[in-house]
């Protein structure tokens, strides 16, 4: 073999640095575009923006939790407010009722009251409007001056042809046991009140005072006595 010039290069030591410098290179510049895309497109290195994205997902979530956790707070006190003043209107109703309930009855009471007292002034009006009762004395035959014709032969004839002796009072044209009529009975001093129910003796008596003043001539005109 030859031998190599002196200035001449080997060609064999050229070669492999080629091969070897171009693929480090391109290496070397694909990782700076890459990270220059990455820097670009996340707004820092792929750490950072990872980190940044987990930030914001932890402070997303906080917050969400915080604003259940004050819309449940609201919520418990919008119930516990409701809750009071349901209770609230309840005992006012029920004051309102148990004093509307005092108010009638004392009205009912008041009422029966009044009730009583007027029934109690209507009697006593009343009572002081009737008249004291009192016996009602019989009535006295006027008195025939000391004689008794009823019990003389004249009288027992008279009452024998009239009634058969009897007093009582019937039907006809007078009544008792002489046969008076009202007229003649009340012209000598008989009780209107006493015509129709007297007894035997105002009977008697009512005839000894037309026989003492007169008036025989009443029955013996009749009688035959």
């Amino acid at each position: 073999m030859p031998p190599a010039p002196r200035h001449s290069r080997p060609k064999t030591s050229r070669k492999p640095a080629v091969k070897i410098g171009v693929p480090v290179l391109a290496a070397v510049t694909l990782a700076g575009v890459a990270a220059a895309f990455l820097f670009l497109s996340g707004g820092g290195s792929p750490g950072s923006a990872a980190s940044t994205s987990s930030h914001a997902k932890i402070s997303v979530t906080s917050a969400a939790s915080s604003l259940n956790s004050d819309e449940m707070m609201i919520d418990v006190r919008h119930q516990v407010a409701s809750r009071n003043v349901r209770d609230n209107a309840r005992a006012i109703r029920r004051k309102y009722l148990a004093r509307l309930a005092a108010v009638r009855l004392a009205a009912v009471r008041l009422a029966k009251k009044k009730a009583a007292e007027q029934q109690a002034a209507a009697q006593e009006k009343q009572a002081a409007a009737q008249p004291t009762a009192s016996a009602t004395p019989a009535a006295s035959a006027p008195s025939s001056g000391g004689s008794d014709p009823a019990h003389s032969p004249l009288g027992v004839c008279i009452r024998t042809a009239e009634e058969g002796g009897s007093y009582a009072w019937g039907p006809g044209n007078g009544g008792g046991a002489y046969q008076f009529v009202e007229s003649t009975w009340e012209k000598y001093g008989g009780a209107a009140s006493e015509y129709g129910v007297a007894g035997p003796a105002y009977q008697d008596q009512i005839f000894d005072n037309a026989i003492n003043a007169g008036g025989a001539s009443n029955w013996t005109a009749y009688d035959g006595c």
